[in-house]
């Protein structure tokens, strides 16, 4: 059962299980708060798209393993920046983030991330002795964005 959402003006806090059908809750959840905020198009099907991939990976390497079977999904703007972050409380590291390029085609995973830095301006996460928060984000008023580099991963 998906926890109620906490929905400011500009923010959304939501817990989800730790269980794969929450990854297609948060896609909805994302795109009805975009929505509703008034964010383009394009906009909102590249924050579906990032909080797909890290409700994923919370997911996939979280499940079993956290101290808590649920992961929360925050979503904020602020002015033009908007902040998709997956907290999780499984204090394992983040993986090493590289260029979708250098993802050989016939892996079976390892896109994600890749993905996630491809659409956002921005990617950073911090690790606590109770869990992890990864969080990018994009700007919502501009057709296009900067593509970070990925080996300067920033930290709160």
């Amino acid at each position: 059962m998906i926890s109620g959402a906490a929905v400011q003006r500009n923010a959304l806090k939501q817990d989800f299980p730790l269980v794969e059908p929450s990854v297609g809750a948060v896609r909805h959840r994302v795109r009805s708060f975009c929505t509703a905020i008034g964010c383009p198009a394009h906009a909102i099907d590249a924050a579906r798209l990032i909080a797909s991939e890290l409700a994923t990976n919370a997911v996939r390497h979280a499940q079993g393993r956290a101290s808590r079977a649920e992961f929360t999904l925050i979503v904020t703007l602020d002015g033009g920046k908007l902040d998709i972050a997956v907290w999780d409380y499984y204090p394992s590291p983040c993986p090493s983030l590289s260029n979708l390029a250098d993802v050989p085609a016939e892996a079976q995973c390892g896109r994600g991330l890749a993905m996630v830095c491809a659409d956002a301006a921005g990617f950073t996460w911090t690790r606590t002795p109770v869990g992890k928060l990864v969080s990018a984000w994009i700007h919502v008023g501009e057709t296009t964005t900067r593509r970070p580099d990925p080996t300067q991963v920033h930290l709160f």
